[in-house]
């Protein structure tokens, strides 16, 4: 009789190590997904940070560019090129030659 009270002690002891693999294996299970929810959040944070900033980068190009897009229009006009001549000291040609 002791070695079935040894038995059944034996096999209850089985089932509550089985049960506390089972939880912590649970445990671990959540702790591994908040742990991998609150990464990718952070992750999900900060780019959004770097895509406003990449927005604010955009915009500032753009105006830069139409910036310059609009002082090269000013210096490649035709009255603009005669004036910096002018300053210069050069004059219309008063001859033509045609090359062959």
């Amino acid at each position: 009789m002791t070695i079935a009270a040894w038995a059944r002690t034996n096999k209850r002891t089985k089932i509550r190590t089985w049960d506390v693999k089972w939880a912590i294996l649970h445990i671990l299970i959540i702790f591994l997904s908040v742990f991998i929810y609150l990464w990718l959040s952070l992750q999900d944070l900060q780019l959004g940070y770097r895509i406003a900033e990449a927005i604010q980068i955009q915009k500032r190009l753009k105006e830069e560019n139409q910036r310059l897009q609009l002082e090269w229009t000013h210096l490649t006009s035709p009255s603009s090129l005669q004036k910096q001549a002018e300053k210069l000291g050069l004059q219309k040609p008063t001859q033509f030659v045609k090359l062959p």
